[in-house]
């Protein structure tokens, strides 16, 4: 893997995934990362799990709740900006059942953490992603 890191853009498949997304003008990649975690059976290929991590911290920004110092996403405020959204889509629980599924279910993007040692690390990045993903009551 040629980009490494804890947050959520940072890695190869994310960071391509981005692009692409910022191209695409549409929220469908989104909705279709998210739904690619969530239906997934068993160990979730680390591609899957990168995106889908991506697509829970594009969801984040959509919500006007960007990480600190967030400077890795070329492109994605003048997206947003023109998206459109509907409020009672359900994208911030589903956002943040995918930081749950990636996280605590087998996957090799997990596997992959571990071994590096860095576990406790991306631990700590998805918390904070998942605080940034409660719904505003």
């Amino acid at each position: 893997m040629g980009a490494w890191d804890t947050t959520s853009f940072a890695n190869d498949s994310a960071s391509d995934w981005l692009a692409e997304l910022v191209e695409s003008g549409s929220i469908d990649m989104v909705d279709e990362a998210i739904d690619a975690v969530l239906g997934g059976e068993g160990e979730l290929e680390a591609s899957v799990a990168e995106e889908g991590i991506a697509a829970a911290e594009v969801t984040a920004w959509l919500y006007g709740r960007p990480s600190k110092g967030a400077d890795d996403a070329e492109g994605l405020e003048n997206w947003i900006d023109d998206q459109e959204l509907d409020d009672d889509d359900g994208r911030l629980r589903r956002a943040r059942k995918v930081v749950d599924r990636v996280f605590n279910r087998p996957s090799e993007l997990r596997e992959t953490w571990e071994e590096a040692g860095e576990i406790e690390d991306w631990r700590k990045s998805l918390t904070e992603l998942k605080d940034r993903l409660k719904e505003v009551e």
